[in-house]
């Protein structure tokens, strides 16, 4: 076979993954991965399809075949020595989880939320009444909650799950808010607090700090504190200071290693630590 698989040769692997004999479903499986990018496309066809057979071992390749091509991905958008963007960062990780899943699909979702809430949005009125129209229309009106009953489901860290399910993890539902802000011109950043990620409407007179993963209910300073020390760790002021979306992203995927670790699933944690060290510049 050429180093440059032509799409009939590609389609009659697909096709021997329905084989009975598992030796070959097993080469031919091997190969594809092998294959890659080639193989995306026909792979993600027979993934929609109505053999299930086929729709199941297509989807466990693509899975094999998702952390090798993210790697270049997070390669490049890792280069910005300032910072990254933060939506195709999460898209990134997004697709680690669920290489099926469309990015323009979940962009049009965040596009549609931002609409429905737009009309609501007077960026000249004090920022806790913006905040408070965020909030209410996000946790109240559309329902999203965090997800208090499977806290270390994986689903929690994936941005198309997380708009499916509407419920997510305090950073994640906080990446949301910053998501949907960032369309409207409402300057909402990430607070990294010790083992509970929150946000801020980043107003220069007023700190404007709320949780997203309860509702966006608005917390004070000393309630932020008061949170940290019942962590067991002692409040740091630097603690309530924004922080960036590479380490939004970097924290982001650290939760999804402790996760897979739960669940033994080791290729996935050594395939999100080399993205980490990306992002953080040592690989």
């Amino acid at each position: 076979m050429s180093s440059k698989t032509q799409p009939p040769e590609i389609s009659s692997l697909i096709r021997l993954l329905d084989d009975r004999d598992p030796y070959v479903t097993d080469q031919v499986g091997n190969r594809l991965v092998e294959l890659g990018t080639e193989a995306v496309p026909f792979l993600e066809m027979a993934s929609r399809g109505e053999n299930l057979t086929l729709k199941t071992r297509a989807l466990e390749i693509l899975e094999q075949i998702a952390p090798r091509q993210l790697v270049d991905a997070f390669r490049s958008l890792s280069r910005n020595p300032d910072d990254i963007d933060l939506e195709k960062g999460v898209l990134l990780l997004m697709q680690f989880g669920h290489p099926t899943a469309d990015p323009i699909l979940v962009q049009q979702q965040l596009d549609q939320l931002a609409e429905g809430l737009a009309p609501m949005i007077k960026l000249e009125e004090p920022a806790p009444r913006v905040l408070s129209q965020l909030t209410d229309y996000l946790f109240r009106q559309q329902g999203f909650h965090g997800n208090q009953d499977n806290y270390i489901d994986p689903d929690n860290s994936y941005l198309n799950t997380v708009l499916k399910n509407k419920t997510g993890l305090p950073i994640s539902l906080s990446v949301l808010c910053i998501l949907i802000g960032q369309r409207l011109q409402i300057p909402i950043v990430g607070i990294g607090l010790p083992y509970h990620f929150i946000a801020k409407y980043d107003s220069l007179t007023e700190p404007n700090f709320f949780d997203p993963f309860h509702k966006g209910r608005v917390l004070t300073p000393e309630k932020c504190a008061e949170m940290v020390q019942g962590f067991g760790i002692q409040f740091e002021d630097h603690f309530l200071f924004p922080v960036s979306h590479r380490e939004i992203l970097i924290r982001m995927i650290q939760n999804l290693v402790n996760v897979y670790q739960k669940l033994g699933e080791e290729e996935k944690v050594n395939s999100l630590k080399e993205y980490s060290q990306i992002l953080m510049g040592q690989k």
